[in-house]
């Protein structure tokens, strides 16, 4: 996994999605790639049933009441 964004690429992602930010913009979008291809890493990956603990409910009786 590539940990750091060079100008040339992050010049090219951002002519291909139409955007212009602001060279502070591209700054900022340099500093926390690091962050978003790490969590890419993670999406990608497979994963079983408890990796969404949302889909599973514990009540107590006195919640149901």
């Amino acid at each position: 996994m590539q940990t750091d964004l060079d100008d040339a690429t992050l010049a090219f992602l951002l002519a291909r999605s139409g955007l212009s930010p602001t060279p502070t913009q591209k700054a900022e979008l340099k500093a926390i790639y690091p962050h978003i291809a790490a969590m890419a890493e993670l999406v990608r990956k497979p994963r079983g049933r408890m990796a969404e603990p949302a889909l599973t409910y514990g009540f107590a009786e006195e919640d149901l009441a």
